[in-house]
């Protein structure tokens, strides 16, 4: 299969996966559960509006609330599920309404044959759906009307007085009017998730949650396509097979330049040394990323508290949260920015007049929105910015917690990174057509997409519909993150490869381009899977489950090519310069296949995610995916620049075995010791008993629980102490043993190679 070829196969996948993403939003419009412009009391008289709805949307964003819980299953694994338990509250309250008026006592207290009989009645109190599309207006029963009361009444006080199982301080909102609006806002997101869409037998969000008490079952499209996506996974499996046996994707011996040797000796560009100072911020912040981590975990087990008791007084479960998941985009995003800049005027040939200063530029506007999106997150959460919460403070969406404007200042400053590398590799694309450069078009196309599509986040605002503003911080989450950052890793890994010797520049891209096709077609129309239950049609249940179960097939290709090569040099018994950044690259690729691939299909069938949905398992899949692909991923990418940048004398990097290992068997046993059982129970008690009883405190509180909690410290300390430490160490160490600064703007960096590329 020629090079064109599959580089037509990669594009044509592209738009068309595109094309279905984009077509998909737009005829769900029609289809959202609507905010009722009135709802009133079966006498007509008015309990609120759609103004109120929408008011304690508002404060469910501004206080991050969704750092500290989640609603329709989107948000934290700890703490409420707001929209499953305010409909437990309902069905309760529904069940003694209908009791205490047939029978003249409590629910509780009737006959199980008496029991079956209201629960009928109660399933058919909340699933039918009286809203007035005409009047834009929605009735509630008399039982409904006692419902909202108990659920504004549950809200008031657990964030008045604090919930200390759940990790609530007192005052967690101090201000009563946004209790209440906030209490409307989740009653509606429990009237969405039973009610019936209109001439369907499944509620707005395909019965999710799993509660029998209120006819959630798992709608038939449920168990159907989740036999598709069993066949879609083989299927492409076959295929995927038969392609790299036929056309040798894997095979035949690497004869490209060793530039990596050559680098070792290669005195540095201004922009290059310069580029050292992200690479000491990167290790800074993934070190304060995983202490957050490490905080979470004890608050997950023992809320609302710490071993320092003004700990847990002064940082929220929310704000805890909310830093690990930004300073893990943060410390990740630095990375990739760093490596780029110190590969473009090797890649470019010489480095452009003034490249220095701009990106000294740079790293100067990267803290500022660094540190005050970080700042502005904690302000928000304590409610001191008023009306510009949304602007300077929380936005209130998980991994986009940023204020909009630093939000708008980091994409600037993403172009921004993007104009300073390429005016540096453009010199080589307008000199040379051949296979190697066709490979820098392909990192050059991935890392335009990168910035691109961070600008998604730009296209949902405050007020926006919650499910659509949804669909569009998937485009960020999702796509930015398992599609386009896979689409930039293979870039990066194929560049990577070829700039280590380990494979020719036709076999890097040819392996390159196979891989992306298949992840732009699996990735982009996968996202539907995220697109479930969150108030979307049924059909998203269908490409998403189709779609999503080819994720696993495309996920290892080009690393397998660099472990075969590697082989070969050690079977010569050559030295390789470049060891531990290849370890992590092939760490990268394991933990890609297991955590991305292998427990992403484990909990993205529509059937299992029905159940797991909003537990422990997800966790399971982020952290082995995001910190085990990206994360790995980007270790490998500082230390190979890290390689060229330090002077070869004081290079002595025997303590990053101890940090592959500690932050490797750290991982491992997080996933697999305590997320992976834990999220098992969760799932299995969701079945049984329903997502509000698995979602509870009584549940965190079971002795099993408990005790994988506090064994969680083990994993913990290996990932800071044996993993983080030693290289935070050794890149603080080698930080004074850079190399000069000796290659001019304008000057010829290929001539100090003694190269030609």
């Amino acid at each position: 299969m020629s090079l064109k070829t599959l580089k037509w196969a990669a594009i044509l996948c592209f738009i068309i996966a595109m094309v279905v993403l984009l077509v998909g939003g737009v005829s769900m419009k029609k289809d959202l559960p609507p905010y009722p412009g009135k709802v009133v009391d079966p006498d007509g008289n008015l309990l609120f509006e759609k103004s109120d709805i929408l008011a304690g949307q508002d404060v469910y964003q501004r206080y991050g609330l969704m750092d500290h819980g989640a609603v329709w299953g989107h948000g934290s694994q700890r703490g409420s599920e707001f929209s499953a338990t305010s409909l437990h509250i309902e069905a309760e309250a529904v069940g003694d309404y209908i009791a205490q008026k047939e029978h003249g006592k409590p629910y509780a207290q009737l006959d199980d044959l008496q029991k079956e009989i209201i629960d009928v009645r109660t399933k058919n109190e909340v699933k039918t759906n009286r809203y007035d599309a005409a009047t834009d207006t929605l009735t509630l029963t008399a039982a409904q009307v006692e419902a909202l009361k108990r659920v504004q009444q549950h809200w008031e006080k657990t964030f008045k007085e604090g919930e200390t199982r759940y990790g609530f301080l007192p005052d967690t909102i101090g201000d009563e009017n946004q209790r209440l609006q906030v209490s409307r806002f989740f009653f509606w997101t429990a009237w969405v998730a039973s009610t019936l869409r209109p001439g369907e037998d499944y509620s707005y969000t395909n019965n999710w949650p799993a509660d029998r008490r209120v006819g959630n079952i798992a709608s038939t499209e449920t168990y159907f396509y989740s036999i598709a996506g069993v066949l879609a996974l083989f299927l492409v499996l076959g295929l995927f097979v038969y392609c790299i046996h036929k056309y040798g994707l894997w095979y035949g011996t690497a004869k490209g330049v060793p530039l990596s040797e050559k680098l070792i000796d290669m005195p540095l560009t201004s922009s290059q040394f310069k580029a050292a100072k992200f690479f000491v911020v990167v290790i800074l912040l993934f070190l304060l990323q995983t202490s957050f981590g490490g905080l979470l975990a004890h608050y997950t087990i023992h809320p609302a508290s710490f071993f320092i008791p003004g700990v847990a007084k002064l940082i929220p479960y929310s704000w805890a949260k909310t830093w690990h998941l930004q300073l893990m985009v943060f410390w990740i995003a630095t990375t990739w920015i760093a490596s780029a800049i110190y590969l473009a005027p090797i890649i470019g040939g010489k480095e452009p007049a003034k490249q220095g200063f701009l990106v000294q530029l740079l790293f100067v506007a990267v803290l500022i929105v660094a540190l005050g999106s970080l700042l502005g997150e904690i302000l928000g959460i304590k409610g001191l910015l008023g009306d510009l919460w949304f602007w300077l403070g929380h936005q209130g969406w998980e991994f986009l917690e940023l204020g909009r404007i630093w939000q708008i200042l980091l994409f600037g400053g993403l172009i921004f990174w993007l104009l300073i590398v390429y005016r540096a590799v453009g010199n080589h694309l307008k000199r040379h057509k051949d296979e190697f450069s066709a490979l820098i078009w392909f990192y050059v196309f991935s890392a335009v997409l990168v910035v691109a599509f961070f600008g998604f986040g730009l296209f949902y605002g405050k007020g926006s519909h919650l499910t659509m503003a949804d669909y569009w911080r998937w485009f960020v989450v999702h796509l930015w993150v398992e599609s386009i950052f896979e689409f930039f890793g293979i870039a990066i890994i194929a560049v990577l490869m070829v700039a280590m010797g380990l494979a020719t520049a036709k076999a890097a891209l040819r392996v390159a381009y196979f891989t992306a096709a298949l992840t732009f077609l699996s990735g982009i129309i996968g996202t539907a899977h995220h697109y479930f239950w969150y108030g979307g049609p049924s059909f998203w249940v269908g490409w998403g489950a189709i779609f999503s179960s080819m994720e696993p097939v495309p996920l290892i290709t080009l690393v397998v090519r660099g472990l075969m090569e590697y082989r070969d040099i050690r079977k010569g018994g050559k030295e390789f310069s470049y060891k531990w950044p290849m370890y992590f690259l092939v760490a990268a690729s394991f933990w890609n296949f297991l955590g991305a691939g292998v427990f992403g299909f484990l909990i993205n069938l529509p059937i299992i995610n029905y159940y797991e949905h909003g537990t422990y398992l997800t966790m399971h899949h982020a952290h082995t995916a995001m910190f085990g692909t990206y994360g790995m991923l980007s270790i490998a990418l500082l230390l190979f620049s890290w390689r060229g940048l330090v002077d070869k004398a004081h290079w002595k990097d025997g303590i990053l075995k101890l940090s592959f290992f500690g932050l490797n068997g750290g991982l491992f046993l997080l996933a697999m010791g305590t997320l992976l059982p834990i999220g098992a129970m969760q799932a299995w008690i969701s079945f049984t008993d329903g997502l509000w009883v698995a979602r509870s405190a009584d549940f965190f509180e079971r002795g099993a629980v408990t005790l994988l909690g506090n064994l969680r410290v083990i994993p913990d300390l290996m990932i800071i102490v044996l993993g983080v430490l030693p290289l935070a160490y050794f890149l603080i160490t080698t930080y004074p043993r850079l190399k000069a600064v000796e290659i001019k703007d304008d000057e010829s960096v290929w001539e100090r190679l003694g190269i030609e590329l």
